[in-house]
């Protein structure tokens, strides 16, 4: 069998949630909650190209003009291709697109988090509390933030902003929109800030961004804190501090002569929760935190964490579940001082 049909099989396991070439001719493949494994195949740097043009759908050219591209495959599969002089050769990874992603009801009957924790983020969703999913690299942000937006009221506007797309919404009025990379033909670049900008312009009920990884963090809090309530978006980081820590670095990087202190207030103004998850070393995703950003103390962002996961290891890997601390959400006094009563269900320590 040719390399390339080799390789559009192992493309096709439905086992297999990411596969890479490397420029020598390795491949390797993960599986879900497995460790990367070597597949017994060597295909040369046209067969990696013929491959990405199969399950792409069109004849990419890369080289010199175009050294690396963020595609999606037919499938709707993330594929990115780095070529020489950037790389020694073709190097290709391909994040497969889930069939179905699970949705929050799915996540809290398996070990991500818990009914009481769903319960809570899907009343969030609905009061348009904005929400940041943080954690390392696939560790189940999209995941998560997919099964949220699903929770979005079927009557609203929802546009979805994204560099590769990965989301797919279930209401009937969703838009998706994509930034553009340069390529071989010199057409410009179309950023994430710019279809931030745009997006406002377009009356959303509803702002979704894939992943918030440069200056349109700055535009998303400027939004978030003039009344575009409901923003969700995901961020590479380790804990809700160093996310914090990461919102200011983007802010600082889309060139806004700002003190940090007055930063730090635009994010305490705009950011309501910060949620993290994190892939243990058991293969599992699970949500380890939620917690309230609460205010400004001195040039401190002070926040409470409202949800924190207690693990040890058992006999079949790491036992324990996502547990309320005792602490109530801040925005719990406004819901009272506006007359509503809000649900204590999700707090309840039998929970």
């Amino acid at each position: 069998m040719p390399e390339i049909d080799r390789l559009a099989e192992a493309f096709r396991d439905p086992s297999v949630v990411e596969l890479m070439i490397n420029h020598d001719g390795a491949v390797y493949a993960e599986r879900e909650g497995a460790r990367l494994e070597r597949l017994p195949l060597a295909p040369t740097a046209e067969d990696s190209l013929s491959f990405v043009r199969v399950i792409v759908g069109s004849a990419e050219e890369f080289g010199p003009a175009r050294p690396y591209a963020d595609l999606s495959a037919l499938d709707g599969s993330r594929v990115h291709v780095i070529a020489p002089p950037l790389a020694r050769g073709l190097t290709v990874s391909v994040r497969r697109r889930p069939a179905r992603r699970p949705t929050l009801e799915q996540l809290a009957d398996g070990t991500t988090l818990t009914k009481a924790a769903a319960g809570f983020l899907d009343y969030c969703v609905a009061r348009r509390l904005n929400i940041l999913v943080v954690g390392g690299t696939s560790s189940g942000k999209t995941t998560l933030l997919s099964a949220l937006c699903a929770r979005v009221p079927a009557s609203e506007r929802v546009l979805v902003l994204e560099d590769t797309p990965e989301l797919s919404l279930p209401q009937p009025h969703v838009l998706y929109l994509r930034t553009r990379l340069r390529d071989s033909a010199g057409l410009a670049d179309v950023t994430l800030r710019e279809l931030v900008v745009n997006t406002l312009r377009m009356r959303p009920d509803r702002v979704i961004v894939g992943e918030t990884r440069g200056p349109e963090a700055a535009d998303m809090l400027q939004a978030m804190n003039v009344g575009q309530d409901g923003l969700m978006s995901t961020l590479h980081a380790n804990s809700p501090r160093e996310a914090l820590a990461r919102l200011e670095t983007l802010v600082l990087q889309s060139g806004l002569d700002m003190p940090l202190r007055a930063i730090r207030q635009n994010i305490v103004s705009a950011l309501d929760f910060i949620v993290l998850m994190s892939r243990l070393s058991d293969g599992t995703r699970r949500v380890l935190k939620i917690s309230e950003v609460t205010g400004l103390e001195l040039d401190t962002i002070s926040m409470s964490d409202l949800y924190a996961a207690e693990l040890k290891r058992g006999a079949s890997g790491l036992e324990g579940t996502l547990r309320p601390l005792g602490a109530m959400p801040r925005f719990y006094e406004r819901l009272r001082a506006a007359g509503e009563e809000p649900p204590l269900e999700f707090f309840r320590k039998e929970n």
